[in-house]
């Protein structure tokens, strides 16, 4: 019976392509003869007539393992049959329950155990001696061919004396033939190979290890490495310890690229996992494990570390748990007719992505663009900054995949189902091209060098924003500086009018005004009632003349007794009004004759105070202001108070703004360290091909929009003439102006001294509001050359150098890149991108777009996305990881030319 080779769908569900599984690669059974005696599942080894003895200690064997968090086994005994003969193996009978049983709880143990690889352990020869190799299949390779596997490699030598295992008379090379020729044999429907093997050199270090037996001088140069995978370590070594026991060793794992491994090598179920390591696979198959080992600097890694005691111990920090931390998009299904990826059926078009580096491939216009900026709009993630290359961006989205009423469902696992798209999944997109543009602008160099060191980057981060709210601060400060000095000033000259009105007032007292004031006073007076009597007069005159010619009536018959006795009574009425008119007269005329006297008195007293105003310096006419200045002094307490307030206000203000002044010198000084500290391990980080160097005060911009705003041509001049040299900060300028030493900012003497009239307080304050940041060169030194700053590299040099450094940063946020290659160096990109991708992985997603092999293959991509499509629709044609056929198949086609134009290469070259 052989094991096909399909997986639960859980695992791939939940980590898309190649994921972390914790693997012990060597487990003992009750096959061998010194564990069948110490560990049966009922107190005595199982008994070929009872198969269900067996059942029940693989269920065990399984549970154990499951109980230990292990996924993969390779179950490896020195002999895979009872006894040493016949056909009762508890490994195959492990590798059946595994593949058909269920657990304690009824799941199926595939769905908890990612891979089992059965296997043995045989004693080669080995010139006078013995080599012990572990060999492991994938379990597609069936019972019998297995079986008869192991009786061929031992030549029917199963066990000797004692029923120990024997040693074989096969050596390696022939027990290396013997696998390949078996595995030539079967063959499937398409003529590929139906099962596969790898070699593991167990306890290496032993009298019958790999590197135990041989002498000084031997150094193993006649082993044919080449099926072997890894290399296991004694279980209290480390690799690094291992390496320093014989050079040789160094150099032979390093030349057949041989990784090293922890395993238990149980006797005891109990004990499986005790020792372990953790591969990074993709299916439970010989392939995707010796793909693990080939990219071992990215997919192996060692289970244990020296604890506080100095024994080893388990990692507190497994591999596996990074993801959990950071933030990853998982699938995007897109759902929609109208979508360059919408099904037809309305089945979403899904596309999966690994936590770590997947690559997008295809054939042009397949829709890799098209899928990369579909996203980016629809997080909502920052745009380029080029309008052109925005607008491309946005209309390639708008028009392609998310046309229509086209949706993307966005799976971000551990994020905030309350979150926004863009808090769920913060990527970082670069479009074709758009790095190189990004090379051009400082900001984007300092932000990539920030990021370069996680111990400096938050700090790092927090004292730029602080920096950009001390010169909001002091640009606000310095505009409310000049605002409220000019309120002060007018509070000043406010109470300077007041206390001139004061002063004034007590010069007209003394020049005599008060008294003017009464006699002008007295003489109106008089006017007005001369005016009243010379009415009273008009008004008596003529009623007067009204009551003379008024005559009582009188009788036609003869005289009238009532008309006498009325003239009698009329008579004494005449004789008033007789007297009244001159009496009236000369009362008016008396009356004139004082008001005149009063005037001319009045007219002496203002001669005199004129005179006397003279003499103190003032204008007699202001006399007549006397009330107005009277209302100005009586405001004089209300000026003093205000004015007093107004000075303090600006007294706060400034000694705030030279406070803010001096934690933004702190500040930037602070942060000129920490860059230092960043740029100091740039060149060891990345062996001295890239350098980095700060331009103190170099973004100069800010000054210069200042220095252009005053309007001065002069200025303007000097400052375009003076080259970034030359150019001085804004704090160097206002010392230099202070100390009189323009000339040393190259001025001339007319341009300094139109500089001076132009510089009022206010401006020498928005001058020292203002910060020019410090500017940050990058340098390349390509093949050993002189360093050359990324101004001077050509395009791929600078995607390179810019690329490097965004995969060296600390940033967690994923990364995605569209077709990076475009003007990549390949052999920049083998020696120095490639590598820095590797570091990158399970620190923070990256997906790239790409149409390079070396970006695929050696970037050792954990999930592969190859896209077709026709004119109007596109689609995923295959998904997963290198070690999957089809997948395979698809980065020769896309990346390669295809299988015939690999092939033809390699025979060019000559490999």
């Amino acid at each position: 019976m052989a094991c096909d080779h399909r997986q639960a769908g859980s695992w791939h569900r939940e980590v898309p392509g190649a994921r972390w599984f914790k693997a012990d690669l060597r487990i003992k059974t009750i096959d061998d003869p010194d564990v069948g005696g110490r560990n049966p599942p009922d107190g005595d080894a199982p008994s070929p007539e009872a198969p269900e003895e067996l059942t029940a200690y693989a269920r065990r064997f399984l549970q154990a393992a499951i109980e230990s968090g292990v996924q993969v086994l390779g179950v490896a005994p020195q002999r895979p049959v009872i006894g040493g003969t016949g056909n009762l193996s508890a490994t195959w009978r492990i590798v059946e329950e595994w593949d058909t049983g269920t657990d304690t709880q009824g799941i199926a143990f595939r769905d908890k155990i990612f891979a089992v690889f059965p296997g043995f352990t045989p004693s080669l020869r080995d010139g006078g001696g013995a080599l012990r190799l572990s060999v492991i299949f994938d379990p597609a390779i069936g019972r019998d061919r297995y079986l008869n596997l192991y009786t061929q490699v031992m030549k029917g030598r199963t066990s000797r004396k004692g029923d120990q295992p024997a040693v074989t008379e096969n050596g390696h090379a022939e027990t290396f033939s013997l696998l390949r020729h078996n595995r030539a044999q079967d063959r499937g429907d398409e003529g590929a190979a139906t099962w596969d093997y790898l070699v593991l050199a167990p306890d290496v270090f032993s009298a019958t290890g790999l590197f135990g037996t041989p002498s000084e001088d031997r150094d193993r140069e006649d082993f044919d490495a080449g099926p072997l995978g890894a290399v296991e370590l004694p279980d209290d070594l480390l690799a690094e310890d291992a390496l320093q026991s014989r050079p040789w060793i160094r150099e032979f794992v390093t030349r057949n690229r041989l990784p090293f491994f922890h395993s238990s090598a149980a006797d005891a179920v109990g004990d499986i996992g005790v020792r372990h390591v953790w591969v990074k696979m993709a299916s439970p198959t010989i392939e995707s494990l010796r793909q693990a080992f080939v990219a071992s600097d990215t997919r192996v890694r060692c289970g244990h570390e020296i604890g506080p005691d100095g024994t080893l111990r388990d990692v507190v920090e497994t591999p596996d748990k990074a993801r959990h931390r950071r933030p990853w998009l998982r699938s995007a299904a897109v759902t929609g007719k109208a979508s360059f990826f919408g099904a037809t059926d309305d089945v979403p078009t899904r596309f999966e992505f690994s936590p770590d580096f997947t690559c997008v491939i295809g054939g042009s216009m397949t829709g890799k663009s098209t899928l990369l900026d579909g996203l980016r709009v629809r997080i909502g993630a920052g745009l380029p900054n080029d309008p052109r290359a925005r607008a491309d961006v946005e209309q390639r989205a708008r028009d392609r995949l998310l046309a229509g009423s086209a949706s993307v469902e966005l799976d971000c696992p551990g994020s905030d189902p309350t979150a926004t798209e863009l808090e769920k999944w913060p990527a970082v997109f670069f479009t074709q091209g758009e790095l190189q543009r990004l090379a051009r602008e400082p900001d984007a160099v300092e932000d990539l060098l920030a990021r370069l060191d996680a111990s400096e980057s938050g700090a790092i981060s927090e004292r730029k924003s602080r920096l950009a709210e001390l010169d909001e601060e002091l640009a606000r400060t310095a505009a409310r500086l000049t605002e409220l000095q000019g309120g002060v000033a007018e509070a000043e000259q406010a109470l300077a009018r007041s206390t001139q009105a004061s002063d004034e007032l007590a010069t007209f007292a003394d020049a005599g005004v008060g008294e003017l004031n009464l006699s002008s006073g007295a003489a109106a007076a008089w006017r007005g009632y001369v005016d009243a009597l010379s009415d009273i007069e008009r008004q008596t005159a003529a009623l007067l003349d009204r009551v003379e010619a008024v005559e009582p009536p009188g009788s036609g018959e003869g005289p009238d007794e009532s008309a006498t006795r009325m003239r009698e009574l009329w008579e004494p009425v005449l004789d008033a009004a007789r007297h009244l008119r001159p009496a009236l007269a000369s009362a008016a005329e008396a009356a004139r004759q004082i008001g005149d006297d009063k005037d001319r008195h009045r007219v002496d007293l203002r001669q005199r105070v004129d005179r006397n105003l003279a003499e103190r310096g003032f204008d007699g006419s202001r006399i007549n202001e006397l009330q107005a200045l009277n209302a100005q002094a009586a405001l004089r307490a209300s000026y003093e108070a205000n004015l007093e307030a107004a000075r303090g206000r600006v007294q706060r203000l400034g000694e705030s703004f030279e406070r803010a002044l001096g934690d933004r010198s702190a500040l930037v000084a602070e942060q000129r360290e920490a860059y230092d500290r960043v740029l100091s391990n740039i060149e060891r980080r990345f062996d001295g091909r890239i350098a980095a160097r700060r331009v103190d005060d170099g973004v100069s911009k800010n000054l210069e929009d200042f220095l252009v705003g005053l309007g001065q041509r002069g200025i303007t001049r000097w400052w375009n003439d003076g080259g970034n040299a030359r150019r001085p900060s804004p704090a160097r300028l206002l010392e230099v102006m202070a100390a009189d030493e323009l000339t040393s900012v190259g001025m001339s003497s007319a341009v300094q001294e139109t500089f001076r009239a132009q510089m009022t307080p206010a401006r020498r304050r928005a001058l020292a509001a203002i910060r020019c940041p410090d500017r940050y060169v990058l340098e390349f030194r390509p093949d050993g050359d002189a360093y050359r700053p990324l101004a001077e590299l050509s395009g791929g040099q600078r995607v390179n150098l810019l690329l490097s450094l965004l995969l060296e940063a600390t940033d967690e946020r994923p990364l995605v890149i569209d077709q990076p290659e475009d003007e990549l160096d390949n052999r920049f990109l083998f020696e120095t991108l490639l590598p820095a991708l590797r570091r990158l992985k399970g620190r923070r997603q990256v997906i790239l777009a790409t149409h390079n092999a070396n970006i695929v293959v050696n970037g050792d991509a954990d999930q592969v996305i190859q896209l077709d499509a026709t004119a109007a629709r596109g689609r995923v044609a295959a998904s997963g990881a290198i070690e999957d056929a089809a997948v395979r198949d698809a980065i020769i086609r896309t990346t390669d030319g295809g299988a015939e134009a690999f092939r033809l290469r390699r025979v060019k070259y000559g490999f």
